[in-house]
């Protein structure tokens, strides 16, 4: 049975994620480090609910990263919720810097984390209001855990537009939910565990995997034999 580490387990997908860990008989425990209680503060056994009031004291949470199998980075936002594009680079990146180096020092193998379509850590952008600033953020998000630090395996994952399963207030997330033309937020998270229950085939060998496009992540939520 495999040991988790959640970030961002309070957002949409992360939330979904950490229900899904605990309702599988494939992890003996689910640690999630955030700044609120998951899950609307709800216990389960399997459930370390870590708070802290800023991610600047990630570093004290230094004991509950060891002896995990997979860290997963749900970590999501944008300019707008962030409150600015400073803010969004603090949280997208800062804050998966932060915790990729903590996984990392911890010796976790499987590092896992939602990217975005089209990111692009060499995309050119100069400044914040260039139109590829989000894809090079977001890219540079992804080399936290590929180049920043050292991991076994790496697992990317790529969405398209994601569909919430609650209600954001954002027009856009309603637009998308009423089209059908987005991912299922749930879906995703089921791809994600589905990943991390698939055995290195590189061994000892360093790899990294990038699950591209709300279709391929639909079919590897669909797998049953892993």
């Amino acid at each position: 049975m495999k040991k988790a580490v959640v970030i961002g387990g309070t957002g949409a997908t992360g939330r979904q994620l950490i229900q899904q860990l605990i309702n599988s008989d494939d992890f003996q425990t689910v640690t999630s480090i955030g700044r609120r209680p998951v899950l609307e503060g709800k216990s389960h056994e399997k459930l370390f609910d870590v708070v802290i009031d800023s991610f600047s004291r990630l570093k004290e949470t230094e004991d509950v990263w060891k002896e995990s199998d997979v860290f997963f980075n749900c970590i999501g936002t944008t300019r707008q919720k962030a409150g600015g594009a400073t803010q969004f680079v603090d949280v997208e990146l800062g804050i998966s810097r932060m915790a990729a180096t903590m996984a990392s020092e911890a010796n976790i193998p499987h590092a896992s984390v939602i990217s975005a379509s089209g990111a692009n850590h060499k995309a050119w952008a100069v400044d914040w209001i260039h139109p590829l600033f989000y894809a090079k953020t977001i890219g540079q998000k992804e080399q936290t855990v590929i180049t920043e630090n050292k991991f076994k395996r790496v697992s990317i994952f790529r969405p398209g537009m994601l569909i919430r399963l609650m209600d954001s207030g954002q027009w856009y997330d309603s637009l998308i939910k009423t089209m059908g033309i987005g991912l299922r937020v749930d879906i995703l998270s089921k791809a994600m565990m589905n990943d991390s229950l698939i055995p290195n085939k590189n061994g000892q060998n360093f790899s990294v995997n990038y699950i591209i496009g709300n279709k391929e992540i639909t079919e590897l939520a669909r797998k049953k034999n892993l």
